[in-house]
Formats: C-alpha cells, structure tokens, sequence
C-alpha cells in the first residue's frame, strides 16, 4: 500500500509499506478519508517526533479484515475509527481526564513503524482497545468526507463543554481556521451568540454563512466592537483558535470581568505568550486550555457530523490521494486564504 511517511524535520515521502496484518481482537481498515490535521503538521514542520512514523488521525474508512476473535464489526461496515482511547478505570479517567491516560497516550491506529495515527496511508490497523471503545459506524447517508470530521468535532466540543458556554452567553471565537469555524458552530448549537475574528476576508464569509452572528476583521479594533455589542461588558468567553501574542491579547482585551478564555490552538511546546497576571486576577478572568477527544462525548460528536448539526463538507477546500500526500501537505502548510482543512481521500481528486 501506498503511504505518506515521516523520515524526519520537514521530510515526507510517499512510499510502498506493507499492509497491516491484524492480530487478535484487531481490524484492519480502508482509509477512504483521513484529514490532515495542525497538530500533524506542526510535528513535522517542527521534527518533534523522530521518524519514521505514518501520522494521521482524522480516519474514516471500511473495514477490510479482522483478527481473531474480533467481534462487533463485519468486513465492509463503515466507521471511524479513533487514535487515543483510554482505559477508562485509572486516576485520570476517573476525573474525566482522558487525554492524560496512560492507555489513551498509547497511539491505538498504525499503518506501521511506531503507532503515530496511521491514516496517511491507504491502510490502518486499529488495536483491540480501539475497536471495542474507540470506533463509531457511520450511516450510509454520509460520505467519508465527512465523517472524518468526527475526531475533530469531539475536540472542540470537549473545548466548548469546559468553556462552560451557556445559552445566550456572547462568545468571541479567535481565529476561523478549520478548528475555529467548528468552535464557532458548536458554541452556536449551545445556545450562545458567536462573534469571530480573522484575518482573511473568505473565512469570514464562509463564518457567516455558517451561522456566526457578527465578523471582525482581525486588524480592527476586536475588542471595541465586541464592547458595543455586549452592553459594554465584552464577551462571556473567547475561544482562541489561533495561537500567539496577538490573538491571545485580543482575547484578554475583549472580554468582561470574570470572562473565560480557553486556549485550543497551542499543542506543541514553545508556543509561548506573555500573560500579564496583573490584567488577570483583579478582573477574575480565568484562563482554560482543552486538548484531544472525550470518550465521553464520541457518539454526541459523531451525531452532529452525521446530522450535520455541525456543516462540515463547506470546511473541505482541497481533495487528494495518498498518492499525492506531500502535495498535500504543502497545501495545508501554506495556509493560503483560500486552503482549510485538506483531506487525503481514496480515489480523490485535487
């Protein structure tokens, strides 16, 4: 099978690797859709793994093979599959915090070499704590497109859960990206009016279009414009899509006393801001972050893609085949105005 290998800093190649052959309680799985994802491009733009590895986490396929004992799922059913799964009964997952299992750290999806997601590839194998906890069926109706949505659905609206958005509540979202068009519309769902900021004109129509109530041009003065409209207070809550200085400064000048600001977009180390506490604590603003995926929340995730509850297909700008996986990625690292979420998708074209 074809996949698109990390050999190191800024080194992908597409190459010939076996197909994984699935052990007891495992299944192997056609990639028919993988999304290529920021926290996968920072790890090669950045080297932050040694390689080679097979990254890609956004997986929607069919099942082509099982191993012994498997159950629950026939050759040719529809699923997604997830990467970090957790065991469910040790100190974190006690506390619901799953990303910081020991099991759940332990990448479950591989297309060989060290487990690192594997859906860059036409194949992966998914372990047997993922198939019996991590993988969701997807309806006819959908196409894989948009189920690999799925996994990244569950991220934010795991962010927006610890956010506490409420009804009614006057949310900023930083930052209309992939990730913060789907921020955007998740905190829609919970009832809250969505303002947005960025910088590139298209992402602000396409946020419109989506559902967010008011667009800011990130270059204006954000903070003013959210202060008109919210009775002179700022916003309830900014969830931060966009990393550095700049955004995380628009989020503290934009909010109210006692606001929250969560920040999703820095998931590598080095992506350092400033934090003034002394424009922090007298007005009680607290400062969250969110990482990774609930298994609390997978199947209400999975129900707004397939129900489109969540409008993901407008989020796709780019089509292509493992086959051209390194144009691909020079796709999705330019960040041209016009490139969002890039998928690697069988039988695709650009």
């Amino acid at each position: 099978m074809k996949a698109v290998v990390y050999r190191g800093k800024g080194d992908l190649r597409v190459e010939e690797l076996p197909v994984p052959d699935p052990g007891p309680g495992e299944m192997v799985v056609r990639v028919d859709a993988c999304g290529i994802c920021p926290t996968d491009l920072k790890k090669v733009e950045k080297g932050l793994l040694p390689g080679p590895r097979v990254f890609g986490h956004e997986i929607a396929g069919t099942v082509a093979g099982l191993g012994p004992g498997t159950r629950g799922f026939r050759e040719g059913d529809r699923v997604v599959v997830h990467h970090h799964v957790p065991c469910g009964d040790c100190f974190y997952c006690e506390r619901r915090l799953y990303a910081q299992c020991p099991v759940s750290k332990q990448n479950g999806t591989t297309a060989g070499f060290e487990p690192a997601g594997g859906g860059y590839a036409e194949y992966v194998l998914a372990r047997d704590w993922v198939v019996a906890r991590g993988t969701v069926r997807i309806p006819d109706a959908v196409p894989a497109g948009e189920a690999a949505f799925v996994e990244p659905v569950n991220t934010c609206l795991k962010a927006v859960r610890k956010a506490g958005i409420a009804k009614d509540e006057a949310v900023l979202v930083v930052g209309q990206g992939p990730i913060g068009l789907l921020l955007m519309q998740i905190a829609r769902a919970e009832g809250a009016r969505v303002m947005v900021s960025d910088a590139f004109p298209e992402r602000l129509a396409l946020a419109r279009a989506l559902g967010a109530a008011v667009t800011f041009d990130a270059a204006s003065d954000v903070a003013r414009g959210v202060r008109e409209l919210s009775a002179g207070r700022g916003a309830d809550c900014v969830l931060l899509a966009a990393p550095g200085q700049p955004a995380f400064d628009q989020a503290v000048a934009a909010t109210r006393p006692g606001a929250r600001i969560l920040s999703f977009a820095a998931t590598a180390p080095g992506e350092s801001v400033e934090l003034d506490l002394g424009r922090l604590t007298p007005l009680e603003k607290d400062v969250l972050t969110a990482y990774s995926a609930s298994i609390d929340l997978q199947q209400e995730a999975a129900e707004l893609v397939f129900s489109r509850t969540v409008r993901v297909a407008e989020l796709v700008s780019h089509r292509l085949p493992v086959a051209q996986g390194t144009d691909a990625f020079k796709l999705a690292m330019g960040r041209a105005p016009g490139t969002l979420k890039v998928l690697l998708e069988r039988e695709a074209s650009a």
